[in-house]
């Protein structure tokens, strides 16, 4: 009688708890991109944020709970709606969430315009100031990385970093963060952030279900 309950139970949590990998998250933002592209948008791009690991749990409007698998996945897919805004819409391994409309500021326009210097930028590895053969044996690093795909006018490319290597204070001093942190996808990444961090700081993205 006891392994029947402890079945019954193991099954009606298999139903209320869904769980979703980075396919699961790509394959909704691929068809984002596909739309997208349907409409012939000139202009649209997006970041994906991750730590390795790092697993997150949500209770959804439905109330059925979902959580990531192994890693969690958000993704920020920005598209041109007009000459001064943009729609900001974010996907994660639960789904979708209502798309907002942001400025399309004058930080936006700057960086995204240049193309050429965003698809020829590399992020160097992070280079520590001692002579030591393994320089990061004793330090803590924590694996979060970026990955960007952009469609500007035509030109389609994907860039990605590790967080790490733009790290400025740490057990060793990084001698590739000045260079790293001086780079227009850098740069766009933090203006990303801002934004993205307000939002999320004034819960202003909704799941769409």
């Amino acid at each position: 009688m006891k392994n029947i309950l402890i079945l019954f139970a193991l099954i009606t949590c298999g139903v209320c708890l869904a769980q979703n990998d980075e396919a699961y998250v790509d394959s909704l933002v691929s068809e984002k991109f596909a739309e997208l592209e349907s409409q012939q948008n000139k202009e649209y791009f997006s970041r994906k944020d991750y730590c390795k690991g790092k697993v997150m749990i949500f209770t959804l409007p439905n109330g059925e709970v979902c959580t990531s698998r192994t890693t969690y996945y958000a993704v920020y897919v920005f598209w041109r709606e007009s000459e001064n805004t943009y729609k900001l819409q974010k996907f994660d391994n639960c789904g979708s969430f209502r798309p907002l409309t942001i400025e399309r500021n004058s930080h936006f326009k700057n960086l995204l315009s240049k193309v050429e210097i965003l698809k020829s930028e590399v992020v160097k590895p992070f280079k520590a100031e001692n002579i030591e053969d393994h320089p990061t044996g004793n330090m803590t690093v924590k694996s979060c990385h970026k990955e960007f795909k952009f469609a500007l006018n035509g030109d389609k490319f994907e860039k990605k970093y590790d967080e790490f290597d733009l790290e400025k204070e740490s057990t060793y001093r990084n001698l590739n963060a000045e260079y790293n942190n001086s780079l227009n996808l850098v740069k766009l990444s933090n203006h990303i952030s801002e934004i993205v961090d307000k939002h999320e700081e004034s819960g202003n993205f909704y799941r769409e279900r």
